[in-house]
């Protein structure tokens, strides 16, 4: 099976393309390292588009090219896929989880698969995922040891904003059919599904994109600031 639909192969290349440009070899052998991983860990591969290429790999991708400008940038690049690999880590990995999820809100119980929720095991994945990108970041030469340690920090801040916006703001529809409550539109049985909370435009692709935003500002802050953290 593809992992990419046709049009996410093309957005999958121009972010390839923009990371290489302005990070070179190192920052797309780290992008790689994000798709790789996190694609391994979904059944079957699933097959990306190009809202979800762009949601998770957007802003890593600008963050990239504006890297030749300030080292700061290149700690927002990494930031940014350290939080995409944690939301996908934490959700693949949570899936897993024998325990029930929780909403991140208020604690409680809800079914899989609803927005917001989350596991022990699925956070300690999510963390993973993130420390995981930050040590390839060291690894690869793109930030220093302490600058990695920011990227970790950065991608489970935009992990955990992942979930919290999924909990509060995210669109959420009901099937009035057969009543089914899922994220998107038109439910799988063909029927247009109402609004039941949330607003409309926050989809889980908006809500991929803003965790990836503060993944990369939380990462690059301390640098703005004057924090004593070189880069490499």
């Amino acid at each position: 099976m593809s992992w990419l639909s046709p049009r996410g192969t093309l957005a999958a290349l121009l972010v390839g393309g923009a990371v290489a440009a302005g990070s070179g070899w190192a920052g797309l052998v780290l992008l790689l390292a994000f798709f790789l991983s996190s694609t391994s860990l979904t059944p079957g591969g699933g097959r990306r588009t190009a809202t979800q290429v762009g949601a998770n790999g957007g802003v890593a991708a600008a963050a990239a090219l504006l890297s030749r400008m300030s080292p700061i940038w290149t700690v927002a690049f990494a930031g940014a896929l350290a939080a995409a690999a944690a939301d996908t880590w934490s959700t693949e990995i949570g899936g897993r989880s024998r325990s029930a999820p929780r909403l991140v809100t208020t604690r409680a119980v809800v079914p899989r698969g609803t927005s917001g929720a989350v596991t022990w095991l699925g956070t300690a994945g999510g963390a993973a995922g993130a420390a995981f990108i930050a040590a390839a970041a060291a690894l690869l030469g793109i930030v220093d040891p302490r600058a990695a340690v920011l990227v970790a920090v950065g991608g489970i801040a935009g992990g955990f904003a992942d979930s919290l916006l999924g909990a509060t703001v995210q669109a959420r529809y009901r099937c009035p059919a057969c009543g089914a409550v899922g994220e998107t539109r038109r439910h799988a049985c063909g029927v247009d599904a109402e609004l039941v909370s949330g607003r409309s435009w926050m989809t889980n692709d908006t809500v991929n994109l803003a965790a990836t935003l503060v993944g990369a500002a939380v990462a690059a802050l301390p640098v703005l600031i004057a924090v004593p953290v070189v880069t490499s």
